[in-house]
């Protein structure tokens, strides 16, 4: 990290440097451009105010002949010869001629006789306006000296013609370019100060421009990068914070794509799994009665003089076999049924006390328990949201189950509690229980404790797990702990229906999860 660091300390100089450069160029292009602009204006400015004060001079000549005021005008020339002395226009040369002979009346300064080269067309030009021409610096006369400032105007009776000529002079030249050096400092001031703000905000437009290129740096390169980015409060760096949140949402959006993708690819290698386990199960569970049937029908066929008790015998246990197969089949099918279409299970308001009590008087006509004894202690106005018939199914599972491997005497299902939205009763009977390590697994198909214990019983090894599906599809939860005594306790949670509360099929809400299953959920259960 700490070459990556210099790295971006590196990049982040870069992009400094460059926004300072481009707006370094820009400012000085644009103060350089308005520098150029107003020092030639100022230099125009000064010059049209040479050429005023010289038009100002011939024309008061002029004006003076027209008003027949000779004297004045001699008077006046020696003014200017005193006034411009030492000045920028003291090289200007003025001469008054008649027009008529072409005699000089009056002078200031060394007369030039010579017009400056194009003078005619020029003349011929200014005419037209008054008999005025005009050529301004850097015009040579024959001679080659520059001429400055060329004046010619003639009076409107046509008796005197003033001449004024101004050379190129290095006064002339200091006086346009006078006050210069402070135009330029000032200039230069702005112009530093300029460059200082710019030096300013392009750091810190630069540290916004970098904080957001290592961010996306990091973030193309580092799928764990978190960003930290430390953006200033302007505009960019508003933008920098929205695009740093719209990634965290796009990243956090991703990573519970990824999770929900990979629970998904274990819930299907586990539903794989459940499925390959279920068919060997099944397989397995099927190939030992199918083999007897084999066994016994290969035998009854190979014998022909075989005694009529023995193929009696070999027939009833084939029939057994037969009806094994039958009720693994039909138990199959039904747990196929809770888990494809439990939803569909029509749910209506059942009286859980008549069907307990109803179910107790079958168990007593059928015998369906044998020598053990059947006890039940619910409330009458015990009513339930389920299905009757998955119930009974329920309550035959779990007798059946306790009749062939409790080894007890007694076995009864009562109320264990009671909330606002649920019932929780306990199936329960005294036999010898299980070890704790199975009790985990009582719930999973064709799980067996003693395997040739449960074949010889008859049972199919699905009789508790359709009695968990039958719960679950029911909107409840179930749960098996051994029983303090003995025994094992089931205890299953079921939707309760207030007294004289009819609730509509389909409405009714339960707490869907287990009830707890530990040893002192109630210390007070009389069974205990």
């Amino acid at each position: 990290m700490p070459m990556f660091d210099k790295f971006l300390k590196k990049r982040a100089f870069r992009y400094r440097m460059k926004l300072f450069l481009v707006a370094f160029v820009c400012i000085w292009a644009l103060i350089g451009s308005f520098a150029w602009l107003q020092y030639n204006r100022d230099r125009f400015s000064k010059k049209r105010e040479i050429m005023a004060r010289v038009d100002q001079a011939a024309g008061r000549i002029v004006d003076s002949w027209s008003l027949n005021n000779a004297d004045l005008i001699d008077s006046y020339i020696d003014f200017l010869n005193r006034y411009y002395e030492g000045t920028a226009l003291g090289s200007m040369s003025l001469a008054v001629y008649d027009t008529t002979n072409g005699d000089l009346l009056n002078s200031i300064g060394t007369i030039n006789s010579e017009r400056p080269l194009g003078f005619e067309k020029a003349e011929v030009d200014s005419l037209r306006d008054g008999s005025l021409a005009v050529l301004i610096d850097d015009t040579r006369v024959p001679s080659g000296e520059k001429v400055f400032y060329y004046y010619s105007r003639v009076s409107p009776d046509k008796g005197i013609e003033v001449r004024a000529y101004l050379p190129l002079t290095p006064e002339i030249s200091n006086y346009i370019a006078s006050g210069g050096w402070l135009f330029w400092a000032m200039i230069l001031t702005v112009g530093l100060i300029g460059t200082f703000f710019v030096y300013l905000i392009t750091s810190h437009q630069a540290k916004n421009i970098s904080l957001l290129h290592e961010f996306a740096h990091r973030a193309a390169n580092d799928r764990d990068f978190i960003p930290m980015g430390e953006f200033p409060s302007d505009e960019l760096g508003d933008i920098s914070r929205q695009i740093i949140s719209i990634y965290n949402s796009r990243m956090q959006a991703n990573q519970r794509r990824e999770r929900e993708h990979l629970i998904a690819l274990k819930a299907n290698e586990e539903k794989n799994r459940m499925k390959r386990a279920l068919t060997n199960n099944i397989s397995h569970e099927l190939k030992t009665p199918i083999g007897i049937i084999k066994a016994y029908v290969e035998m009854m066929v190979t014998q022909e003089d075989m005694p009529e008790a023995d193929r009696r015998h070999f027939l009833l246990k084939t029939q057994e076999n037969v009806e094994r197969i039958t009720a693994m089949l039909n138990d199959l099918s039904t747990m196929t049924r809770l888990e494809e279409s439990g939803e569909k299970i029509p749910m209506k308001d059942v009286d859980f006390y008549d069907v307990v009590s109803n179910f107790a008087e079958e168990i007593k006509n059928t015998n369906l328990i044998g020598d053990m004894e059947f006890d039940f202690d619910i409330p009458e106005d015990c009513v339930v949201r389920g299905n009757e018939g998955l119930l009974l199914s329920v309550l035959n599972n779990l007798v059946k189950n306790a009749k062939a491997y409790s080894q007890g005497t007694r076995m009864g299902i009562e109320l264990f509690g009671r909330k606002e939205r649920c019932y929780t009763f306990v199936f329960y009977d005294n036999g010898i229980g299980v070890a704790p390590e199975h009790l985990a697994h009582l719930f999973d198909r064709f799980y067996r404790i003693d395997a040739g214990r449960s074949r010889k019983s008859g049972g199919t090894g699905l009789g508790l797990p359709i009695v968990k599906s039958a719960v679950n599809s029911m909107g409840g939860g179930i749960s098996v702990r051994n029983r303090r005594g003995g025994g094992l306790e089931f205890l299953f949670t079921l939707t309760r229906v207030a007294p004289g509360k009819a609730a509509a099929d389909g409405s009714a809400v339960s707490d869907a999860t287990a009830p707890e299953a530990d040893e002192g959920a109630k210390a007070d259960n009389p069974n205990n």
